[in-house]
């Protein structure tokens, strides 16, 4: 009888989606881990890096940039026929991008590329995956925020100062909630289980050492940052509630103030 969980995470040939999937791949082999790389050829690599690392879970490999509905609707059609159905959505895809200052179009096209990857593809990508999503006894949608998507601790805290990338953070907490405010409505309206309740995360990895950051010193490493991600997809007896933002600190899974 398969126990593992179908689990795919975009952006995952390197960064912080590869230490998402070596992390959990070492910790939990029962799972099928589906890596999900722009490059087809750089996936594979990555999958035989991993390899390399013992990890022994099963891990397939798609093609697929966020922001090309037709490579999107295409891992859909592949997942949905050799796997019949997805457990566990990791929205990791992300991009930072420093607008040109006095240039309005160089801001217009700064914000619109960097809120198309991190917050309109992330729409597009869980509706597209949703119908799969209900076919898994317990689903879940992790979305891979930053500490910058918190209002309060952007205001009273010293943080990076990003205008575009943390609203784009920020409008992606606010898409998490919402999204499950509809799918509690939705079964609360339905009153049956037809469709499982699917849980939606927002989670504040930290500030990486990954090409994210251009390798800067004193960051933490990816693996640590990974560990909210794994602590939540692992997570069976519904300890940590949908539409909830979380960090992993000193060993602990933490909520993060809005």
């Amino acid at each position: 009888m398969d126990t593992g969980k179908v689990i795919l995470c975009t952006g995952a040939n390197q960064g912080l989606g590869f230490a998402i999937l070596n992390v959990a791949g070492l910790r939990h082999p029962e799972n099928t881990y589906i890596l999900a790389s722009r490059d087809f050829e750089k996936g594979n690599e990555a999958r035989k890096k991993l390899q390399e690392s013992e990890v022994q879970a099963q891990v397939d490999v798609v093609q697929l940039d966020v922001t090309k509905d037709e490579e999107i609707g295409s891992a859909v059609s592949y997942i949905e026929e050799k796997y019949g159905r997805l457990d566990i959505l990791i929205n990791n895809s992300g991009i930072l991008r420093v607008p040109p200052p006095g240039d309005l179009s160089g801001i217009r096209s700064t914000y619109n590329e960097i809120l198309n990857t991190n917050l309109t593809s992330v729409a597009v990508m869980t509706a597209a995956f949703t119908p799969l999503l209900y076919k898994s006894k317990d689903p879940k949608v992790i979305n891979v925020s930053s500490g910058l998507g918190s209002c309060q601790n952007s205001l009273t805290k010293k943080m990076g100062r990003a205008p575009p990338y943390g609203a784009s953070k920020i409008g992606l907490n606010g898409l998490s909630v919402h999204l499950q405010v509809a799918e509690n409505d939705r079964v609360e309206a339905e009153g049956d289980a037809s469709k499982p309740l699917i849980r939606y995360y927002v989670c504040a990895p930290g500030a990486l050492k990954t090409a994210f950051s251009k390798f800067k010193d004193g960051l933490r490493s990816p693996e640590r940052g990974a560990e909210v991600i794994v602590h939540l997809l692992a997570d069976d007896k519904h300890l940590y509630e949908g539409g909830s933002y979380w960090e992993y600190e000193e060993g602990e899974m933490r909520h993060v103030a809005w």
